[in-house]
């Protein structure tokens, strides 16, 4: 495991006050306007905490709020206000820069979410329609089930493994696991550059290695904390954060992308012509 390293690496601001300022701004976020449930968070048998619902109830994670990166030039800039880190503060490649803001100039024409392809790293979070965060103690692995795209999943081991040398790169790469007292830290390398990591358009390659920490403070929230290390399209590590609001009651439900698409408006929007013609 290489988790220590990247907890001190490149990032904009403090990630303690990242998550106090996203705590005090998800409590208008919940479903129905509530207030966020500060019932303690359910615990496993073996005593870590449980991404869970608690025993005989129901449930599923959406995002609250915000995206990785503040992004002035998007086609919804509105939409990434509540981001921690501003992406003129992100060290990011010019190369990759200027992709991301073609990317906003044609609406998002090129994304490979209503596409039907599979989201990788942070964006497997940030899909929305709800996710799952699943432990099977017995097979020493954890699993993260999405109801959007592809309706596809990640595994992510558990047992100590290594990743392999010769992995194949692909959507969702090789994930391990370990918990530090009640954080879920997984590691992931071998991510294909077939589809974007992140909702705000934002490049990585192959050589993408990502430190993910998840938290649940509270029955009611979760916070996600990723760092980026991708030296194909940034010049140093960064990390950013959001907050994921828990749905009680919520399940699962069958999304065949390709049978259902439930955003074709988003291939061809309005308003896109007119960027992307002469």
């Amino acid at each position: 495991m290489t988790s220590n390293k990247f907890r001190f690496s490149y990032s904009g601001l403090n990630s303690g006050l990242i998550f106090a300022l996203l705590m005090i701004s998800s409590v208008g976020f919940s479903q129905d306007d509530d207030a966020v449930d500060l019932r303690p968070a359910p615990r496993g048998e073996d005593g870590h905490v449980s991404f869970e619902p608690p025993s005989g109830e129901g449930g599923t994670w959406v995002r609250r709020q915000g995206n990785l990166v503040i992004n002035p030039g998007s086609y919804e800039a509105a939409r990434t206000a509540g981001a921690p880190i501003h992406i003129d503060d992100i060290p990011i490649q010019p190369w990759a820069k200027a992709l991301t803001n073609y990317r906003h100039d044609i609406f998002l024409a090129s994304e490979p979410y209503t596409r039907c392809k599979p989201a990788s790293g942070p964006r497997s979070i940030m899909s929305p329609y709800g996710l799952e965060i699943v432990s099977v103690p017995d097979l020493q692995r954890m699993y993260i089930f999405n109801i959007s795209n592809a309706m596809s999943y990640r595994i992510i081991y558990m047992d100590g493994r290594e990743h392999p040398e010769d992995l194949r790169p692909s959507y969702s790469g090789h994930s391990v696991g370990h918990w530090e007292g009640d954080t879920l830290v997984v590691d992931t390398i071998g991510m294909n550059e077939k589809s974007w990591m992140s909702r705000d358009g934002l490049p990585s390659t192959d050589q993408l290695h990502l430190i993910e920490r998840f938290t649940r403070p509270s029955l009611d929230t979760a916070h996600y904390e990723v760092t980026i290390d991708d030296p194909g399209a940034y010049t140093a590590p960064w990390t950013s954060s959001f907050v994921m609001g828990w749905q009680e009651g919520d399940e699962m439900f069958e999304y065949v992308c390709q049978e259902n698409n439930l955003s074709p408006e988003s291939m061809l929007g309005d308003g896109r012509l007119s960027r992307i013609t002469p």
